[in-house]
């Protein structure tokens, strides 16, 4: 729904700019501050990123989610034994003369 409002520049930035303006007042910062610094102080998702990731959701949940997660034969699957790699270390205590004269 939100989605392709990105496609069109000044709807994106004013979605940005109105973000901006929430992030400056939850940071107390001046307006000079810039749009990704802000969202890195208050910890919060650039407004675009998240109506992506929404968007990419309700497709896998409601839309064209079968798509995405297709099922894989049985016969493709690999083994646990096979992916996981253990490797040992040998520890040894070596003594070391000092040379006295």
């Amino acid at each position: 729904m939100w989605k392709g409002v990105l496609d069109i520049t000044c709807y994106k930035a004013k979605l940005i700019r109105v973000q901006r303006v929430i992030n400056i007042r939850i940071a107390k910062a001046y307006r000079t501050v810039s749009n990704e610094a802000l969202c890195v102080i208050t910890s919060l998702i650039p407004i675009n990123i998240k109506i992506e990731e929404t968007a990419k959701y309700y497709e896998s949940v409601k839309g064209q989610g079968h798509l995405l997660d297709l099922g894989m034969e049985v016969k493709h699957w690999t083994h646990p034994a096979n992916t996981v790699e253990i490797t040992t270390y040998m520890y040894t205590q070596t003594a070391v003369k000092a040379n006295t004269e």
